[in-house]
Protein backbone atom coordinates (compact mmCIF):
# COMPACT_ATOMS: atom_id res chain seq x y z
CA UNK A 1 0.00 0.00 0.00
CA UNK A 2 1.36 3.39 -0.96
CA UNK A 3 0.85 6.55 1.05
CA UNK A 4 1.40 10.07 -0.19
CA UNK A 5 3.81 11.95 2.03
CA UNK A 6 2.20 15.23 1.02
CA UNK A 7 -0.98 14.16 2.81
CA UNK A 8 0.92 13.53 6.02
CA UNK A 9 2.55 16.95 5.76
CA UNK A 10 -0.84 18.56 5.14
CA UNK A 11 -2.28 16.76 8.17
CA UNK A 12 0.55 18.15 10.30
CA UNK A 13 -0.06 21.63 8.92
CA UNK A 14 -3.81 21.41 9.59
CA UNK A 15 -3.17 20.21 13.14
CA UNK A 16 -0.78 23.12 13.69
CA UNK A 17 -3.30 25.68 12.42
CA UNK A 18 -6.08 24.15 14.53
CA UNK A 19 -3.79 24.24 17.56
CA UNK A 20 -3.00 27.91 16.94
CA UNK A 21 -6.69 28.74 16.71
CA UNK A 22 -7.35 26.94 19.99
CA UNK A 23 -4.38 28.62 21.70
CA UNK A 24 -5.50 32.12 20.69
CA UNK A 25 -9.14 31.72 21.79
CA UNK A 26 -10.13 33.84 24.83
CA UNK A 27 -12.82 31.56 26.27
CA UNK A 28 -11.38 28.67 28.26
CA UNK A 29 -8.01 27.72 29.76
CA UNK A 30 -8.86 24.04 29.18
CA UNK A 31 -9.23 24.61 25.43
CA UNK A 32 -5.93 26.51 25.54
CA UNK A 33 -4.24 23.43 27.05
CA UNK A 34 -5.67 21.12 24.39
CA UNK A 35 -4.70 23.64 21.70
CA UNK A 36 -1.11 23.65 22.86
CA UNK A 37 -0.97 19.83 22.74
CA UNK A 38 -2.52 19.78 19.26
CA UNK A 39 -0.09 22.48 18.11
CA UNK A 40 2.87 20.48 19.40
CA UNK A 41 1.60 17.28 17.75
CA UNK A 42 1.07 19.05 14.43
CA UNK A 43 4.56 20.54 14.54
CA UNK A 44 6.13 17.16 15.24
CA UNK A 45 4.16 15.43 12.47
CA UNK A 46 4.96 18.16 9.95
CA UNK A 47 8.65 18.27 10.82
CA UNK A 48 9.24 14.54 10.92
CA UNK A 49 7.24 13.81 7.76
CA UNK A 50 10.05 15.48 5.86
CA UNK A 51 12.31 12.59 6.86
CA UNK A 52 10.07 9.87 5.40
CA UNK A 53 11.67 8.17 2.43
CA UNK A 54 10.04 8.86 -0.92
CA UNK A 55 10.11 5.51 -2.69
CA UNK A 56 8.42 6.45 -5.96
CA UNK A 57 8.68 9.29 -8.45
CA UNK A 58 5.28 10.65 -7.39
CA UNK A 59 6.46 11.22 -3.81
CA UNK A 60 4.80 8.18 -2.25
CA UNK A 61 6.09 5.81 0.38
CA UNK A 62 5.00 2.38 1.47
CA UNK A 63 2.90 1.64 4.56
CA UNK A 64 5.67 -0.46 6.11
CA UNK A 65 8.03 2.54 5.95
CA UNK A 66 5.43 4.69 7.68
CA UNK A 67 4.85 2.08 10.40
CA UNK A 68 8.59 1.69 10.92
CA UNK A 69 8.91 5.50 11.21
CA UNK A 70 6.10 5.67 13.79
CA UNK A 71 7.58 2.80 15.85
CA UNK A 72 11.04 4.40 15.93
CA UNK A 73 9.58 7.74 17.09
CA UNK A 74 7.37 6.05 19.72
CA UNK A 75 10.30 3.97 21.04
CA UNK A 76 12.49 7.08 21.28
CA UNK A 77 9.84 9.03 23.18
CA UNK A 78 9.12 6.13 25.55
CA UNK A 79 12.84 5.65 26.15
CA UNK A 80 13.37 9.32 27.06
CA UNK A 81 10.28 9.40 29.28
CA UNK A 82 11.42 6.20 31.01
CA UNK A 83 14.91 7.55 31.61
CA UNK A 84 13.43 10.80 32.93
CA UNK A 85 11.14 8.97 35.34
CA UNK A 86 14.01 6.83 36.55
CA UNK A 87 16.37 9.78 37.10
CA UNK A 88 13.98 12.28 38.71
CA UNK A 89 14.22 10.82 42.27
CA UNK A 90 18.01 11.17 42.19
CA UNK A 91 17.89 14.82 41.14
CA UNK A 92 15.00 15.92 43.35
CA UNK A 93 16.04 14.29 46.62
CA UNK A 94 19.66 15.38 46.57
Amino acid sequence: MRIRIGRIEKAGLILSILGLILVFQPFSPLIYTYGYCILALGAVVFTLSGYLPRRTESGETYLRDLIKWILIIAFTIILFVGISIALVPYFVVR
